[in-house]
């Protein structure tokens, strides 16, 4: 009996027992479901962070000073910029500070962040829905205006639009008269789209010109942040040393961090990498028990169809051509299960994308994860089954024939 006359007789068994089947495949399918999903939805979601980091801070260089308990805490200043000057780098520093936002009885805690005129130009990720950035005179003016992320403008400004709209915003800082309360009054001109719900797109948050936080909520000329987007062809990690040696000699020590985003991004690939590795072996225990079933019901049919085996050898059948026919059939069972399982696999991760866009704006399907869906639930059937297969083969033919 050749290999195609083997499958035909297994799919025949199969058909002949089709509850019996399913349930045998279930374990399979369950595991190979779990196991591709899984490992799909991994690529899927490291893809879309991926994505995000690199639009947020692709080739981008971030400047922290390091806190030490004790020693002061040193910001930056205009003098580090201007050192740097030389560098190919793109300058997007900022500053920050946390105020309180009231209008019309509504209010929210904002992230402020003081950038100059050209960051919106030099920063990707920040793309206005509605409205315009503050120009290069208004910033040096220190205008009193304000771009809103769109999830800050739609819970300050409900039903309504918010361009030209007055806010009113108060922090307390320190002066020369001590703590103090201050407060300004500043002009909604711009409307950002919300960041990804993968980065916390729900924070407050709003930008203006630097100067303007300068004038009232910071100190003039400091910097808690420094940001360079490193120019295309530049090699990253030189700028970075080159970076890094220029402020410590200027700060007379190392009191700061300088972090390559890119190197960020590549760490973050690699743990998720090893999560989904990880994910995929918790769903491939199903596998194993799929494994056991199949290698079960196979002993059942063999002894089912002890007489059968009997006949067959009887008129000249060979060891290993029974051997080959269990063998198929616990391989068909399984390869079912798993071209079952994977089709599932196939309708999650599509209906997933669709209901959470956001998490999962892409559909992905790698062909090696449905390869191996196949090679393994093939290679669960050859395992569990050699032992049935081998056990049927090796019945006497008399004993079979007498067996009732």
């Amino acid at each position: 009996m050749n290999v195609l006359e083997n499958i035909q007789t297994a799919l025949s068994a199969i058909a002949s027992n089709k509850l019996r089947s399913l349930l045998t495949m279930l374990g399979v399918i369950i595991g190979v479901f779990a196991v591709t999903t899984m490992l799909s939805l991994g690529q899927m979601a490291t893809q879309a962070i991926t994505k995000q980091l690199d639009s947020i801070g692709g080739r981008t260089l971030l400047v922290q000073p390091r806190y030490a308990p004790g020693r002061p805490y040193r910001t930056f200043i205009a003098d580090d910029l201007n050192a740097l000057a030389g560098l190919p780098i793109r300058d997007v520093s900022s500053t920050s500070s946390g105020v309180t936002a009231e209008v019309s009885g509504r209010s929210a805690n904002l992230s402020l962040s003081g950038v100059k005129a050209d960051y919106a130009r030099q920063s990707p990720d920040v793309k206005l829905t509605s409205g315009r950035f503050f120009t290069e005179t208004e910033a040096r003016g220190s205008a009193p205006l304000i771009v809103l992320s769109g999830t800050t403008a739609q819970k300050l400004f409900p039903q309504q639009n918010p361009l030209g709209q007055v806010l009113r915003i108060s922090a307390r800082v320190v002066n020369n008269s001590g703590l103090v309360l201050q407060r300004e009054q500043v002009t909604v001109i711009g409307v950002t789209q919300p960041a990804s719900a993968l980065f916390g797109g729900g924070q407050d948050s709003g930008i203006m010109p630097i100067n303007f936080l300068w004038r009232t909520f910071t100190d003039r000329d400091s910097y808690d942040t420094l940001q360079f987007r490193v120019d295309p062809g530049a090699d990253i990690d030189s700028v970075q040393a080159t970076v890094s040696r220029v402020l410590e000699r200027r700060r007379g020590e190392k009191n700061f961090e300088v972090f390559n985003f890119d190197q960020f991004v590549q760490q973050f690939s690699q743990i998720t990498t090893v999560l989904q590795i990880l994910l995929a072996s918790i769903g491939g225990l199903s596998l194993l028990v799929g494994g056991i079933g199949i290698m079960n019901i196979m002993l059942v049919s063999v002894t089912e169809r002890t007489r059968e085996i009997g006949l067959r050898k009887a008129l000249g059948a060979r060891r290993g051509t029974i051997l080959g026919q269990f063998l198929i059939e616990a391989v068909t069972l399984t390869a079912l299960g798993g071209l079952v399982g994977y089709l599932l696999t196939v309708l999650t991760v599509t209906l997933v994308s669709l209901a959470a866009p956001s998490f999962f704006p892409q559909v992905i399907l790698s062909p090696g994860v449905a390869l191996l869906a196949l090679v393994v639930s093939a290679l669960t059937g050859v395992i569990f089954g050699v032992w049935p297969a081998s056990r049927a083969a090796a019945l006497p033919p008399i004993e079979a024939l007498r067996y009732e």
